[in-house]
């Protein structure tokens, strides 16, 4: 359940230098790719090795769509919001079984272990990362003991990049910040950036997902070890 609990935590949020940075591109479509990494070792935790080491996060008129897939393709998720409609998706995919779960574009789903974020400070440090200027935000969230240090870029047209996520409040794009899920940390990190067209087929539900709710999902994901 641990590794689970993880791959999702990587849903919306779900993050090399040159100076690509100029200016906010207005209803930018593209592709970023984050690299994943863990702090423990897969020699002293074994579970490692079914966690994603790779996040791809699309985006094009303002929907998200963000795809995570672990344990050797057995187990998958997929975010899907669209900036026209009032509910957003994550469909998992456990086995053979599709089940699509539906959330008010307002609402931090359950799959996140801490919801409310309290302060954002933003700082004056910048780097660069993927080949976008980022600014420096460190967030603070009720449930954790220390801040999350997260860099973001205002450089792609994007709105309401990090909606339904603890992160929501901050206006720009994810490209670098690190999470703690049950005693695992990991880093989340841009690699690319690829503002190329995203086919209209990324933010489309397929029919043989089935709606389902919380707890449906909840039975599949603890039996699912």
């Amino acid at each position: 359940m641990r590794y689970i609990v993880l791959i999702l935590t990587t849903l919306q949020l779900l993050t090399s230098c040159s100076n690509k940075s100029t200016k906010k591109i207005a209803n930018a479509e593209g592709t970023i790719t984050y690299a994943v990494c863990y702090d423990s070792q897969q020699e002293t935790n074994p579970i490692i090795s079914l966690l994603p080491t790779e996040v791809q996060y699309k985006f094009k008129d303002n929907n998200i769509s963000v795809i995570s897939e672990g344990y050797l393709g057995f187990f998958s998720t997929k975010f899907i919001s669209k900036i026209d409609e009032p509910q957003s998706s994550i469909l998992f995919k456990i086995l053979n079984n599709k089940m699509n779960y539906e959330f008010s574009n307002e609402e931090i789903p359950f799959v996140y272990n801490h919801k409310l974020t309290t302060k954002i400070k933003y700082l004056s440090k910048e780097k660069v990362i993927a080949g976008y200027k980022c600014k420096l935000a460190r967030v603070y969230i009720k449930e954790l003991p220390e801040p999350i240090d997260v860099y973001y870029t205002q450089d792609i047209g994007l709105e309401n990049p990090n909606r339904n996520t603890p992160f929501n409040q901050i206006d720009g794009v994810l490209l670098e910040f690190e999470a703690s899920m049950n005693k695992i940390k990991a880093k989340f990190s841009a690699q690319t950036v690829s503002l190329t067209p995203v086919d209209l087929e990324e933010f489309v539900i397929p029919c043989d997902y089935v709606k389902s709710d919380a707890e449906t999902v909840l039975k599949y994901l603890l039996n699912f070890k």
